[in-house]
């Protein structure tokens, strides 16, 4: 006959037998209380035992998983590995990537005007002379104030590396925004440098391949330049 009422966690420990309606409603206050305490979190200790004999059986058959795929990389005695395999094949071009192996860093170099610089020294003492003063303040319209160029520094080992000028921010900007025939007046500084490291790279990657590293490295390659090779290249470049 079947039972009216069952629990599924009948035979685990503690188990107490269903309380028929009419002895619950017996029962005072406190023991309704600690009854439904006592039935509320022997449930939840049943579910909790069951969620965890189920990670348990997951746990294993990832157990097993990670087993099998690390054979799969390192090998298994019997097999080659993707690690072996993949080794084989890095030792026969690892000559190319290294002709790729380099650094690009971006900066900025402030530069002040040799009238300017005498008569700081001068006024400081040092070595300016009167004679070289000048009452001259513009040139070519402009007036003549300390300027700041961009720096692009390549760097291919510790003691390789060599910098190339790329002219103001502004030129910079106008020089950018011509290649792409946008407006990049306001794009932000970290920005624009990463487009014109990006530009360096495939730049360099390219010629590098077509000649050498000596030979490359005794290029000026100034920005301006840069910017017609990847005009002449359009989305070529992106390649390298």
């Amino acid at each position: 006959m079947k039972r009216k009422k069952d629990y599924k966690s009948r035979g685990e420990k503690f188990f107490l037998e269903y309380l028929p309606q009419e002895v619950f409603d017996s029962l005072k206050p406190k023991e309704r209380e600690d009854y439904k305490k006592y039935r509320d979190n022997h449930r939840y200790m049943f579910n909790g035992k069951n969620q965890i004999k189920q990670w348990e059986e997951e746990i294993s058959k990832l157990r097993k998983k990670i087993k099998d795929k690390k054979s799969q990389i390192n090998g298994d005695g019997e097999y080659s590995g993707w690690k072996e395999k993949m080794m084989i094949g890095y030792q026969g071009v690892e000559k190319y990537s290294k002709d790729f192996q380099f650094n690009i860093s971006i900066g900025f170099q402030t530069r002040t005007p040799k009238i300017l610089k005498n008569q700081k020294d001068l006024e400081e003492g040092k070595r300016g002379r009167k004679k070289d003063m000048r009452e001259q303040t513009h040139f070519k319209g402009k007036l003549i104030k300390p300027s700041s160029r961009m720096v692009i520094r390549l760097t291919r080992t510790k003691d390789v590396h060599k910098n190339f000028h790329g002219g103001s921010e502004e030129d910079v900007r106008m020089m950018i925004g011509n290649l792409y025939k946008e407006d990049w007046s306001k794009e932000p500084l970290d920005i624009l440098k990463d487009e014109v490291r990006i530009l360096y790279s495939t730049y360099t990657r390219y010629h590098v391949f077509h000649s050498n590293w000596k030979e490359f490295m005794l290029g000026k390659h100034s920005l301006s330049n840069v910017i017609e090779w990847s005009k002449k290249m359009g989305d070529k470049r992106y390649d390298w």
